[in-house]
């Protein structure tokens, strides 16, 4: 019998089913959309953030006070700290290796170049890293500093004499695609290790202090100040999650299940201490100003979207509220008669919610199905890429659509209920 009257109640009145069922629809599409870019979009946001460079540095944990300018060292190519390069593939060995997305050494070498005092800056351009016996990675310059402007092309990281020029630097030196220049070794050591002769092969707009310098394949460089297999730093472009308080706190002061907690989330501190543990003797250090710009656009986006799926919901419940409330009016008689032939508030409030449960049904499952296209598209358009579909989401929206529908019937069906049944029926 139930059954029968909640199906013939539908079957009537179809318009404003119908306009209670879009309501829903359109609440539960905006809050699939924000959902299924929600899931993305932290590691889409810091994917396209990697234009910035890097936010992990990595240091010798004994080196001395470095002497740097805009992130350029220009102490002797002998003072100071080394690491090892062949330390390098661990960085794709750690727990959070995934979430490594490009890192390169760095060498610097104090040069002369026509009179000119510059340094020679060794590096991977686009190197090949061998992780495990079957596995391999690649990295350097190109996929670190995305946003490098350059003007012919990268050299190639099998030619040790293809070398990458400053802009301000090349335009100093009137040097070009094609040029050849000789740099000197200012330390007068041996005459085979004072000259480097290269061909230019791209003119680099960083926007940094790498403008006045000169960018060698790191073997070439490290032949030229006599440091063979040592790097002086390591830049790492690592996909992180914005820290917050516990993320700033001690590991030392933490319980194991804290620690582990800690560390099994991607931010940069935990990512940093992984990092110290896989090469001996290094410090990490978070780049700040990358990390914080990148926690404070990741914080906002999340905000924005958490706000824009609130207020569309917000919408869908008043919207039903309206429709349910029109409803109760139109049927007071009904309402009055079941209440007469002995059916309790409960048993009529049910009757109402259960048809509008078979509406929000409806509309979950309609919105989720157009929700989830429309994110396919936004996600094509603003990141290049669809977002990955998530049948998971599919449960949640369904129940949050049931929510919606419940919470807009509550008070229309509140009021209607409370009239006696012999008022209605004498109306």
């Amino acid at each position: 019998m139930l059954a029968r009257i909640i199906t013939r109640s539908l079957a009537r009145r179809g318009r404003r089913k119908a306009l209670s069922l879009a309501a829903i629809a359109l609440g539960i599409t905006a809050a699939t959309v924000v959902a299924t870019l929600a899931l993305d979009v932290g590691d889409k946001v810091s994917f396209e953030l990697r234009s910035f460079g890097a936010n992990i540095t990595v240091l010798p944990a004994a080196d001395g006070p470095a002497v740097t300018v805009g992130g350029v060292d220009y102490r002797p190519a002998a003072a100071g700290a080394f690491l090892p390069e062949s330390d390098l593939p661990s960085l794709k060995k750690i727990y959070w290796a995934n979430n490594i997305v490009a890192f390169a050494p760095f060498l610097y070498a104090p040069a002369s170049l026509a009179g000119r005092r510059i340094v020679l800056i060794g590096s991977w351009f686009n190197h090949t890293v061998s992780v495990g016996k079957s596995e391999s990675f690649r990295t350097g310059l190109r996929d670190l500093h995305i946003g490098w402007r350059i003007q012919g092309q990268w050299p190639d990281e099998a030619d040790l004499h293809a070398c990458l020029v400053g802009a301000s630097l090349a335009r100093a030196q009137r040097l070009e695609p094609g040029s050849t220049l000789t740099v000197t070794d200012p330390e007068g050591r041996a005459a085979d290790q004072q000259r480097y002769t290269c061909r230019v092969t791209g003119v680099a707009q960083t926007g940094g202090a790498e403008d006045d310098q000169v960018m060698a394949p790191l073997a070439a460089v490290q032949a030229f100040a006599g440091q063979q297999g040592r790097v002086r730093r390591i830049e790492v472009s690592a996909l992180t999650k914005p820290e917050d308080g516990f993320a700033r706190r001690d590991p030392k002061s933490m319980t194991p299940d804290e620690f582990e907690r800690w560390s099994c989330s991607p931010y940069v501190s935990s990512i940093d201490y992984q990092i110290e543990q896989a090469i001996p003797g290094s410090s990490a250090r978070p780049v700040f100003p990358v990390t914080e710009t990148e926690g404070r656009i990741l914080n906002r986006i999340g905000s924005l979207m958490l706000a824009f799926a609130a207020i569309a919901l917000v919408t869908a419940c008043l919207a039903v509220a309206s429709m349910m409330l029109a409803s109760v009016i139109e049927r007071r008689a009904e309402i009055g008669l079941y209440q007469s032939l002995g059916a309790t508030r409960a048993r009529v409030a049910a009757i109402f919610l259960l048809e509008g449960s078979a509406l929000g049904l409806a509309g979950g499952a309609a919105g989720y199905l157009a929700g989830t296209l429309l994110a396919h598209y936004l996600g094509r358009i603003v990141f290049g890429t669809p977002p990955t579909l998530h049948g998971t989401l599919l449960p949640a929206v369904l129940l949050v659509a049931l929510l919606v529908t419940w919470a807009g019937s509550a008070v229309p069906l509140a009021r209607g209920l409370q009239q006696p049944a012999a008022a209605a029926l004498r109306d």
